[in-house]
C-alpha cells in the first residue's frame, strides 16, 4: 500500500540532512547485520509478535521500548531503527516477514 506521505526523517532540518541520515542508518543496519538492506522507504508496518498487535510509524514511538522511530528498513526481515536500536547504536528491533500484517511506503516523490 502506497501512502501520500512525502519522505521525512524526524528531527531532520530538511530534506539534504535526511537522506543523509538516512543512508547513514541504513549504512549502520547493513555494517551491524552483515545483511544487505533495500531502498526502499516505508512508512509504517503493523505486525503480530507473541498474539499482541503493533502498528509502527516513523516520527512516532515504538509502542514496545516508546522511543521514537527514525527509519523502517526492509531486509531479510524488516528493521525498526531508533536512536538506541539502530541509529546511533545497538541492533534494529527484527520484525520477521512473516509477522507482517500491513506497509505502507512513503510517496515516490
Amino acid at each position: 500500500m502506497t501512502t501520500e506521505t512525502k519522505f521525512f526523517i524526524p528531527k531532520a532540518k530538511d530534506d539534504a540532512q535526511a537522506e543523509e541520515v538516512w543512508e547513514s542508518v541504513k549504512k549502520f543496519a547493513e555494517e551491524t547485520l552483515d545483511w544487505e538492506v533495500s531502498d526502499r522507504r516505508i512508512f509504517s508496518i503493523a505486525y503480530q509478535k507473541r498474539g499482541k498487535d503493533y502498528y509502527v510509524e516513523v516520527g512516532k514511538p515504538d509502542p514496545r521500548n516508546k522511543e521514537l522511530v527514525v527509519a523502517i528498513l526492509e531486509s531479510m526481515t524488516y528493521l525498526i531503527c531508533t536512536p538506541n536500536r539502530g541509529v546511533l547504536r545497538g541492533m534494529p528491533l527484527l520484525i520477521a516477514e512473516s509477522e507482517l500484517t500491513d506497509i505502507t511506503d512513503f510517496s515516490p516523490d
